[in-house]
């Protein structure tokens, strides 16, 4: 999925995408029943690092990955990989990888490169179609 399709996304379920000056880059919140996600653009290198960063934040918002930031470790590293986990399946479908490979691709950087998409992104949605035996 493409970075303006993500944002059509965000306006589709009324989540407000602002820029947010934080020490994070990116961050979601619930504020009286309205979503909202605040992107640092100011520490966001290049589009496909946003692209990246709004498609977790959607992640959060739709397996209702939410935690507190005094929340214990565990809790909040469950919900960053539901959030991970649906950014990976929008961004890097078991097709796109299996069509990587087949165009000769060899490693994962390769792929990442030809999907446009970090190699963190790229290896994490690898690992999650090969654990659940999609690939």
């Amino acid at each position: 999925m493409e970075l303006n399709k993500l944002y059509d996304v965000a306006n589709k379920e009324n989540i407000s995408v602002v820029d947010f000056k934080m020490k994070n880059k990116a961050i979601i919140c619930k504020v009286d029943k309205e979503y909202h996600i605040g992107l640092n653009y100011s520490k966001i290198s290049n589009l496909t690092e946003e692209k990246e960063l709004l498609a977790e934040e959607l992640g959060h918002y739709y397996y209702n990955a939410f935690y507190n930031v005094d929340s214990n470790p565990s809790t909040i590293s469950q919900k960053e990989y539901r959030a991970n986990k649906w950014k990976c399946t929008v961004l890097v479908s078991v097709n796109d990888l299996k069509e990587a490979f087949k165009n000769g691709l060899k490693n994962l950087y390769e792929v990442a490169d030809y999907l446009n998409l970090s190699e963190d992104t790229v290896a994490f949605a690898y690992n999650y179609y090969k654990e659940n035996s999609y690939i």
